[in-house]
């Protein structure tokens, strides 16, 4: 009888543990929005030696990118709050002049999985600047965000 219930135990831990975790680690969070760099007079693609970038979340600008290595591409997360707008600060010193660039979009809600719960997607996403500062102009490459994989936006150099 022992040896039925010690084999019943092990049995059940050799079988119970046969799932993987419920762990959100997929990328299936809410989508940042990818930024890539041209250049504004002939359009081929540039690699930025600096770039600094805040973004107004609501509660005033708060720092999200300083690079001061070459970097050809960021990623920028976008508001949660249902705002419609998210504005983006660019410069390319730490002090320098700044950019602002208004990215409008309608955004929705998607149910993904207990563990990542529920993730934002951006459509109808457009952008123009507000402030001419280091970047004198913008391309919009997709009118929808709801993957990291594509580029979204263009500043142009």
């Amino acid at each position: 009888m022992r040896t039925a219930v010690l084999f019943f135990v092990v049995f059940l831990f050799l079988f119970s543990c046969s799932t993987d975790d419920d762990i959100c680690a997929g990328g299936e969070g809410t989508p940042r929005m990818k930024i890539k760099f041209k250049t504004y007079t002939t359009g081929k693609p540039k690699t930025m030696d600096s770039l600094f970038v805040s973004v107004d979340y609501g509660n005033g600008i708060v720092p999200v990118i300083e690079r001061r290595t070459a970097t050809d591409s960021v990623f920028v997360p976008l508001r949660v709050d249902d705002h419609g707008f998210t504005d983006l600060y660019i410069s390319t010193s730490q002090q320098g002049i700044k950019s602002q660039i208004r990215v409008k979009y309608n955004d929705k809600t998607e149910y993904v999985s207990p563990a990542c719960g529920i993730r934002k997607l951006y459509e109808n996403v457009s952008s123009e600047i507000i402030t001419v500062g280091p970047v004198p102009g913008i391309e919009n490459a997709q009118n929808e965000i709801i993957n990291e994989n594509k580029t979204h936006l263009f500043l142009l150099f």
